[in-house]
């Protein structure tokens, strides 16, 4: 480790390397029994970087408990993402490879109902390679692959789950402010001792129009797009095409206040039918002072619906307002109503959450940050409980 950090030292100083590290590590604990009741979050990695090329190391490790009182949606695992980039002319390449570790084995469902099973462990390499005119035209093709280590409940035999997924995507810019892709994707997922093998393709044509000449600090995005499907998904049944339209709108009121506001509508063509697919709707407004200290304060509201076999809806108000140095006040409120999860608590419930904290930032890039928050929730029982969230980082750390 020693020599490693020498020769690092060395190489930023004598080819004009810029070095870039980071770290955080969050804690949560609650009031309910959740088993360990206690989840601990790190991340931490670097990015070098020279004149065209970059090197990218993400880890990111989770460590948790599990209840039956309320389930959680994560497991403890260790995640590793290494990623470069070299440029040369108008061309790049990304080579990337992740290596993901479950400590506990995380759930899984076997498709075409073969059962269920646990994945132990993955790996997935990928390269992109992709050539560009800046604002004229940009032609790209990907490939990833997947391999999991996945253990059958139903059996005592392993088996090797592979995926492949590779495509491209050609997009034009009109001088007009259009722009006009089509894309292309084929995905095949193997399971080799349960003699599972299938494939699906999908072609997308889309179009947008990003208005050239619009009033000051105002932004607009429209778009529309078209994916024909081949294959069957996980169940079995018939992909549909889909029709989607998107529209996003963002205006600087000042240079302090912003709105930004998204709609996204999906239509799904099937042999015999139409239907809606999913909606979104989302707003959200910032407006940034100065405060007390010298950390920027911000206070942000948003709102947010989304249906389709679902609905959800979410309100939510954060806010920093700097006290003092780098000291500054943590608020955060959220209304949230969706699907439950939770045992014998019906369809659909109802989250109240209230909280606020303390933040503290220092010159050099550490942080830290502790809030308590209360939720309320339409469960059975234990229907308020308390949070604690704690976490220390540094980001960015330059040599």
């Amino acid at each position: 480790m020693k020599l490693f950090a020498i020769l690092l030292l060395v190489g930023t100083v004598a080819f004009g390397i810029n070095f870039e590290g980071y770290g955080q590590m969050n804690v949560v604990s609650d009031s309910i029994n959740y088993g360990e009741g206690l989840h601990k979050w790190g991340q931490a990695g670097f990015r070098m970087e020279g004149s065209n090329w970059d090197v990218k190391l993400d880890v990111d490790r989770v460590s948790s408990g599990e209840g039956a009182v309320v389930p959680r949606f994560y497991r403890s695992h260790l995640d590793t993402q290494l990623e470069g980039r070299i440029n040369f002319g108008g061309f790049t390449i990304n080579p990337e490879i992740q290596i993901t570790k479950h400590f506990d084995s995380t759930d899984v469902v076997l498709p075409l109902f073969l059962g269920e099973g646990y994945r132990n462990s993955a790996l997935r390499p990928g390269l992109r390679l992709s050539y560009s005119l800046p604002g004229i035209f940009e032609i790209s093709g990907r490939g990833l692959f997947w391999k999991k280590d996945v253990t059958a409940l139903d059996s005592d035999n392993d088996t090797e789950w592979s995926e492949m997924t590779y495509g491209g995507d050609v997009l034009w810019h009109t001088p007009i402010g259009g722009y006009l892709a089509v894309a292309g994707i084929s995905h095949q997922t193997k399971l080799e001792t349960l003699d599972y093998d299938q494939n699906w393709s999908r072609v997308d044509v889309s179009a947008g129009y990003e208005p050239l000449h619009f009033p000051s600090n105002t932004f607009l995005t429209a778009e529309a797009e078209y994916s024909l499907y081949t294959g069957e998904d996980y169940t079995g049944a018939s992909l549909p095409n889909r029709f989607t339209g998107r529209l996003r709108a963002v205006q600087n009121v000042a240079r302090n206040v912003m709105f930004n506001i998204t709609f996204s509508q999906a239509a799904d063509f099937y042999e015999d039918e139409t239907r809606f697919g999913p909606f979104q709707s989302a707003i959200r407004g910032q407006y940034k002072f100065g405060g007390w200290g010298n950390v920027p304060s911000s206070i942000v509201i948003g709102g947010q619906l989304t249906e389709s076999a679902i609905t959800t809806r979410l309100g939510e108000l954060e806010g920093r307002i700097s006290i003092y140095s780098g000291l500054s006040a943590l608020v955060t409120g959220k209304l949230w109503y969706g699907p439950s999860s939770v045992v014998n608590t019906g369809g659909y419930r109802t989250r109240e959450i209230i909280g606020g904290g303390l933040e503290f930032r220092m010159q050099n890039g550490l942080n830290t940050f502790v809030v308590y928050e209360r939720e309320a929730s339409t469960l059975s029982t234990n229907e308020v409980w308390g949070k604690i969230r704690g976490g220390l980082g540094f980001y960015p750390a330059q040599f």
